[in-house]
C-alpha cells in the first residue's frame, strides 16, 4: 500500500524562504518554514509556525529546532511532539521532496557514507549524506554503504552494504523516487563514476542508489516504489 506523499502545491506562497546552508545543501533541501507550513498545514501564516517553532513543538532528527530556515532534506525526521507525530522526508517520482508519516522508524535514521578518513589509533571520522559525522573503531565501513544510526545520539544500529541482492532507493536519475533490487556493480577504472545495474531492467550511477535493505533487514518507507 502506497502511503500519499505530502506535497506543495506550486506558487503557494509567493514569498519562499530559502533553507539555510548547514546539514544538506540549499539545492537539495527545504527550509523547516516550508515543510511546517506548506507540506503538513500547520498554519497558513510565517508567524503562526514561528510560534509553533519557539515553543519547543517541532523536533528535527531528535533535537528541537527553532529556526524557520533550517534545511530539511532526505531522510531527515520531523517530529511534532505535541501531536505525536513523525514525518520522514524523502524523493517522489519527480523529484520532489516529500513528508510521509513514519511512527515505526520515529527514533532511527538511514545515512549514506560519503567519505571516511583516519583518525588515529583504529578510529575513523565517517562523513554522511547530510553533512553530519561520526567517530567509529569500524574498519568495515566504506563511502556508498548506508548506516541505521539512532538519532539524536547517531549511534550505529544496522550496516547496509551496496551489494548485489542489496535493496535501494533512487534519489537521483530518471528512476527518482521509485525501489529496486542491486543485479551488480560495475567498477569504473576511469574517471566517470561506476554503475549500479538493477534487476528491474535499468541501470544508474552509484550516486543515485540509496540502500535501504539487504537480505536480513529492510527499512520500510511506507510506500511503494512505483
Amino acid at each position: 500500500m502506497v502511503t500519499p506523499a505530502v506535497k506543495t502545491a506550486r506558487k503557494l506562497h509567493f514569498w519562499g524562504v530559502t533553507p539555510m546552508t548547514g546539514k544538506h545543501s540549499r539545492a537539495r533541501s527545504v527550509a523547516m518554514l516550508t515543510v511546517l507550513r506548506d507540506y503538513l498545514n500547520l498554519g497558513d501564516k510565517e508567524r503562526e509556525i514561528t510560534r509553533i517553532l519557539n515553543s519547543g513543538a517541532v523536533k528535527l532528527d531528535g533535537e528541537i529546532v527553532k529556526e524557520r530556515r533550517a534545511a530539511v532534506g532526505f531522510m531527515d525526521v520531523i517530529n511534532l511532539v505535541s501531536l505525536n507525530q513523525t514525518y520522514r522526508i524523502i524523493y517522489d517520482t519527480n523529484g520532489r521532496l516529500v513528508a510521509i508519516p513514519d511512527a515505526k522508524h520515529a527514533g532511527s535514521k538511514l545515512v549514506k557514507v560519503t567519505g571516511k578518513k583516519s583518525e588515529g589509533k583504529g578510529k575513523y571520522v565517517i562523513s554522511f549524506h547530510d553533512g553530519q559525522n561520526i567517530i567509529s573503531e569500524d574498519s568495515t565501513i566504506t563511502p556508498n554503504d548506508v548506516l541505521l544510526v539512532s538519532v539524536p545520539d547517531k549511534k550505529i544500529e544496522q550496516t547496509l552494504k551496496l551489494a548485489p541482492g542489496a535493496k535501494v532507493f533512487m534519489t537521483g536519475g530518471s528512476h527518482v523516487g521509485e525501489t529496486g533490487t542491486i543485479k551488480a556493480v560495475e567498477v569504473k577504472k576511469s574517471s566517470q563514476a561506476n554503475l549500479v545495474e538493477l534487476e528491474e531492467g535499468f541501470s544508474t550511477t552509484i550516486d543515485n542508489v540509496f540502500v535501504i535493505g539487504s537480505q536480513k533487514f529492510m527499512f520500510d518507507l511506507g510506500r511503494s516504489g512505483a
